[in-house]
């Protein structure tokens, strides 16, 4: 399911700097590393899914790498006014992305938001003209997706435990600023709030670090009793995974993250929630339609989050292992293809 948000002070007609006559040149900015990294596979993913998106749209893409730094982050501007897309794409990793977008819409460049849009405050602070060309957002619901990872971690211990009574939760999160990471914390507060028994002993800031996270859970560990290790990605949920193996402690532990990594070994994680690595794909459709006048700006939140636990998730992982989605058509998510498919983990399973 797909919720949409149509941008409320946007005109009721397509601007015309939206409609593109010619091949699109975008620009993504992405605010992770080009290579498998400390951080995992999440943004190098990204760009894969993007890249085989857009040579089926008659895309160029271009992206620039912020190497997780959001100070390097914030001089990006210079290289996309220096480009002149036609389209933009960022990301408001840590909040930075406002200051971008001012400066890149007001050499009238569009700018699409893509897994962590703009906050009702940040798109209110823009002028009316650069407003103009805010040309909508794509994210995923991040609040069900930390729900969903407390829920699935819970389910998991408790079907394999004996004992009843309280539960300790470790969580881990990315940082204190990220949309996407105060809305993951807040799904698993929801959860938390909803089971009395399970019980937040702990909760620290790993900045997305598989090196991070396992220093931090050595050093939980020495003092507390821990039963279920939430992260709010792999990485992260990797890094305790050792930690915990170092105490002889992973047989009565639950640990899960978030992501869907391709570099996993099966069963590291009792679970991974996932399938926004995807959503940058479906940025790419997005874009076409609105460079050709068949869609209007919108922030659209997508329901894309599936858990591990999923008969399709074998196949999506080692599709992405050895990157054969290639083989799908994504010009089918058009919304005036032929075959008119609706953007699902289930709909780029191709084979």
């Amino acid at each position: 399911m797909i919720r949409v948000f149509v941008f409320f002070i946007l005109f009721c007609f397509l601007p015309s700097f939206f409609v593109q006559a010619n091949q699109l040149n975008v620009m993504f900015l992405n605010p992770g590393h080009p290579s498998n990294n400390p951080t995992g596979h999440f943004w190098p993913n990204v760009n894969y899914f993007m890249q085989e998106a857009a040579d089926d749209l008659d895309i160029n893409l271009t992206t620039i790498y912020a190497n997780r730094n959001h100070i390097l982050m914030k001089s990006f501007a210079t290289d996309v006014i220096a480009k002149k897309p036609d389209y933009a794409v960022l990301v408001n990793e840590k909040g930075v992305a406002v200051k971008l977008v001012e400066e890149i819409t007001k050499h009238k460049i569009p700018v699409f938001m893509l897994l962590n849009d703009l906050s009702d405050e940040e798109l209110s602070s823009l002028s009316a003209e650069q407003r103009q060309y805010y040309a909508g957002s794509l994210i995923p619901n991040n609040f069900d997706a930390g729900f969903s990872l407390a829920e699935q971690l819970h389910d998991a211990l408790v079907t394999n435990k004996t004992t009843h009574g309280k539960v300790n939760v470790l969580a881990l999160h990315g940082d204190t600023t990220s949309p996407a990471s105060v809305a993951r914390a807040e799904g698993l507060n929801s959860f938390l709030n909803s089971h009395p028994e399970v019980h937040l002993i702990d909760s620290t800031v790993a900045h997305w670090s598989k090196q991070q996270a396992y220093e931090k859970v050595k050093g939980i560990l020495k003092h507390q009793k821990v039963d279920i290790i939430w992260a709010a990605n792999d990485a992260m949920a990797c890094g305790a995974t050792s930690a915990v193996a170092s105490y002889n402690l992973l047989p009565t532990m639950r640990i899960g993250g978030i992501n869907w990594d391709d570099d996993i070994p099966e069963g590291r994680l009792a679970v991974s929630v996932g399938g926004h690595v995807t959503l940058g794909a479906y940025a790419m459709v997005m874009i076409k339609e609105l460079s050709e006048g068949k869609r209007k700006p919108e922030r659209v939140e997508h329901s894309i989050f599936q858990h591990s636990n999923i008969k399709a998730y074998q196949t999506f992982m080692s599709a992405l292992q050895q990157k054969r989605f290639n083989q799908c058509n994504f010009a089918d998510f058009l919304s005036d293809s032929d075959i008119k498919l609706t953007f699902s983990i289930n709909n780029l399973i191709c084979e």
